[in-house]
């Protein structure tokens, strides 16, 4: 009884029963830090992996208002990622994304993501055709064509992010945008015009066909001519008809340098960009079609041939330089704009033959028109004029930004 009442020793196992508790504390609140920094750790993965994927995205957007793919010859490759991006086919820039996200950290995963990129790469952006409108289906846009095939000017914009194994993938509807292009609404514009057709002929038609509501007008600067004759051909025999010579000069040049800037880009994304330098440059109307048509460094052209564009669907071709010719049966719907940069004062168009402008001729500086066929050299149609628009880059569609699930 004296042992059982002894409390020698008690200190002891009280201290061994708190230090028990105490380390059992210790080593939850330790478990519980450790799984904290890796909730943490994990959470700043996902992050940066959305911070990744939308700079790939917007980086891919940013290509695009560089360069639209209209036509199938420029189409975007299959996907673009750091290894394979080029200085030339559509890629995001790799370098620029890599210096913003130097330290991803390990892109050693295994797999591939949905569509078939390896998750080793760091970012992956597709470019698709938009088939169901602003409804991504990631098994029918995966397969859509890699360019504006529909030719609705909207693209979908696919990225993937993958951060220490975490992946993250967006996407966004790209719509192309387009201004209207001011334009003055004339038969003919320039310094000064000729008709050297001797006959008692309509070589001018202002009225046009219908639907044209307003005859267009005849507007010449005549600037600089001395002795020479600004409108010279014959009231008598009604080469002009009904006579419009009476309006105000139109000032030159009729478009300025953004704007042409603007529609070369929307030409060169359409196709139908011509150069000297490459190589194509029109010999026929037919070959300078499209809405807009850009021509550059070609010289003096002449076209002794062919129908350009169509009476449903007139074009808007514009000669940066030089002068064009038009002969034989050559046809043409739509409008002919010289910029005659240099200041030609002779002819910068001429027409003679048959040839025929369904639409309206302008020229700018002090060079003049030149009408000589043997029928109607020109009939007005405004609505060329009325259609042209020009590309100022893209934008994402609203409400079209997302974030895939996990087998998208």
């Amino acid at each position: 009884m004296r042992r059982a009442r002894d409390e020698q020793g008690f200190a002891l196992a009280a201290a061994m029963m708190i230090l028990l508790v105490m380390s059992g504390l210790g080593l939850g609140l330790l478990m519980y830090g450790n799984t904290q920094q890796k909730a943490a750790g994990s959470e700043q993965a996902r992050e940066t992996a959305f911070d990744l994927a939308e700079a790939a995205l917007n980086a891919q957007v940013g290509q695009l208002a560089r360069a639209w793919p209209a036509k199938v010859a420029e189409a975007f490759p299959t996907r673009c990622t750091a290894g394979e991006s080029t200085a030339t086919n559509g890629c995001p820039t790799a370098a620029s994304l890599a210096g913003a996200y130097s330290n991803t950290g390990s892109q050693t995963c295994k797999g591939t993501e949905p569509w078939g990129s390896p998750l080793s790469n760091s970012w992956t952006t597709y470019v698709r055709d938009d088939l169901e409108g602003t409804v991504f289906n990631s098994t029918t846009e995966q397969a859509a064509a890699r360019w504006d095939s529909n030719a609705d000017n909207k693209l979908w914009v696919r990225a993937v992010g993958v951060v220490q194994c975490h992946v993250v993938t967006l996407v966004t509807l790209v719509a192309r945008q387009l201004i209207a292009v001011s334009f003055p609404r004339d038969a003919a514009t320039g310094n000064w015009f000729r008709v050297t057709n001797k006959g008692k002929k309509v070589i001018v038609n202002t009225a046009g066909e219908p639907p044209v509501s307003q005859a267009g007008e005849i507007s010449m600067r005549c600037s600089g001519l001395g002795s020479q004759p600004c409108e010279e051909w014959s009231s008598a025999k009604e080469q002009i008809s009904p006579n419009t010579t009476g309006a105000a000069p139109t000032p030159s040049p009729l478009l300025s340098e953004p704007t042409l800037e603007e529609l070369k880009a929307t030409a060169q994304a359409a196709g139908t960009f011509y150069s000297a330098a490459q190589g194509n440059c029109p010999t026929s109307a037919t070959a300078a079609s499209g809405d807009p048509a850009y021509v550059e460094g070609c010289g003096e052209m002449k076209w002794t041939g062919g129908v350009g564009n169509s009476s449903a669907s007139p074009g808007f071709v514009i000669l940066a330089n030089g002068t064009l010719e038009l002969g034989g049966n050559s046809e043409f719907y739509g409008v002919i704009y010289a910029r005659n940069p240099t200041n030609l004062s002779g002819a910068v168009v001429s027409l003679g033959g048959t040839a025929q402008v369904i639409g309206a001729i302008d020229v700018d500086g002090n060079g003049g028109i030149e009408f000589g066929s043997s029928k109607a050299n020109l009939i007005y149609d405004p609505r060329a004029t009325l259609n042209l628009k020009a590309s100022v880059g893209v934008a994402p569609t609203r409400n079209t930004f997302r974030v895939l699930p996990v087998n998208q």
